[in-house]
């Protein structure tokens, strides 16, 4: 203790330094303090606690203080992954209104309900046995900068936080995600959302499902225009799971080897939800593989619309679809933008059971489909397969296709 009270003394004749930063280890979290809050701290308890910047530490527990030139950051929390050790560095400034768990590679971050402001969750290094779950009730950023998470148990990433996510993948980095069984019906993807998801950045992200989905999400996902690529590798499940709505306004996207459908987009429970149950493709370029039977490359429960990007859709097995529109279609090409679509379907009649059968479609629209503008070229093969399928009414104003509606 004598020590510490000696350390203390000296770090506050520093406190004019530029770019002074007090680093408080205990465990694998460290907690950065600018040096200028140094003068605030107080021992309390006999020198049992001490508290700078609103934080309080059990002098017991603190491993070591490092003081270094770097520049303190604020509202943030960096994750750095690796086999041997993982670090968590959080900024002084939040560390009151978060509880951190580092066990092994797993990261657990409760937010405290009374957070106010946005706090930006950074991840980087690789690890083969390492996770990172979050909640809290306040909307965040989540800075994916060249990691490699590998989950055995669980999910790789597991974000409870019910509000907005900006994920942000930066350009020239690589961030790849893999999960694994363990946590049950609980475990909804490798990469699962509860939360309006909205990606950002040039980099690419990579994921893989071997339990369910690859990705999920229980509210929106919004690919920005400035979003880079998005890569499902593989699932057990759907690729790409939304509820309420998904909306492409730029990037790539691949899905393959998946089990279920490329893209499924489903109604939540809220059915006052703004575009429950909807697919919107403004832009990008977006490629499917499918080739499980009774499986969609691009499915919603409600309406699909589209108005820009290439879509490259290959999907082959019993009673497949190449897109599967729970009620209006409308396909177009908004000014200064080109809305391609290939698609190549084929496969035969599926029996679901024996009075239920599922019959291979290009497109399967249960409502009205509008073909407005842009290019359509689809070849579908198979016993009873069909071209484009509607339980509505066809509407032509523009664009160029090789199969209307039967």
């Amino acid at each position: 203790m004598r020590k510490l009270y000696s350390f203390l003394a000296a770090l506050c004749v520093t406190v004019a330094a530029a770019a002074q930063t007090m680093n408080v280890y205990q465990g694998h979290v460290i907690t950065t303090i600018p040096v200028a809050s140094a003068s605030d701290m107080v021992f309390s308890d006999g020198g049992a606690t001490l508290t700078v910047m609103g934080n309080t530490f059990n002098t017991a527990d603190v491993d070591q203080i490092v003081v270094d030139q770097t520049e303190s950051a604020t509202a943030t929390l960096a994750v750095t992954y690796s086999d041997d050790e993982t670090w968590v560095t959080v900024s002084g400034d939040v560390a009151p209104l978060l509880s951190v768990t580092v066990n092994g590679g797993h990261v657990t971050v409760l937010a405290a309900p009374t957070l106010a402001e946005e706090v930006n969750y950074v991840l980087t290094g690789s690890c083969s046995a390492g996770s990172f779950y979050m909640d809290g009730e306040y909307k965040s950023t989540l800075t994916l900068n060249d990691v490699y998470l590998t989950n055995p148990d669980s999910a790789a990433v597991w974000v409870e936080n019910g509000k907005r996510i900006n994920v942000v993948v930066p350009e020239g980095t690589t961030s790849t995600f893999v999960d694994g069984a363990g946590a049950g019906i609980l475990q909804k993807a490798a990469f699962f959302i509860n939360g309006h998801a909205e990606f950002s950045g040039a980099g690419t992200f990579n994921v893989q499902g071997n339990v369910r989905h690859a990705y999920a999400s229980d509210e929106y996902t919004i690919l920005g225009s400035d979003f880079g690529s998005f890569n499902v590798m593989s699932s057990a499940n759907d690729g790409i799971h939304v509820e309420q709505y998904f909306q492409m306004d730029g990037g790539y996207v691949s899905v393959e080897n998946v089990q279920g459908d490329g893209i499924d987009v489903s109604i939540t429970n809220d059915v006052t939800d703004e575009y429950n149950g909807q697919v919107f493709i403004n832009g990008g370029d977006l490629s499917l593989y499918v080739t499980t039977d009774d499986t969609k490359g691009l499915k919603c429960d409600s309406a699909m619309t589209i108005t820009g990007g290439t879509i490259d859709a290959k999907v082959q097995g019993d009673g497949c679809k190449g897109f599967s529109v729970g009620t209006d279609l409308l396909i177009s090409q908004a000014e200064g933008n080109t809305t391609y679509i290939t698609m190549d379907v084929s496969g035969s009649t599926y029996a679901k059971d024996t009075v239920d059968e599922s019959k291979c479609r290009g497109i399967k629209v249960k409502g009205n489909y509008t073909l407005a503008g842009g290019t359509i070229s689809m070849n579908v093969t198979g016993s009873k397969a069909k071209g484009i399928s509607i339980d509505g009414t066809y509407t032509y104003t523009g664009g160029t296709t090789n199969v209307v509606p039967e």
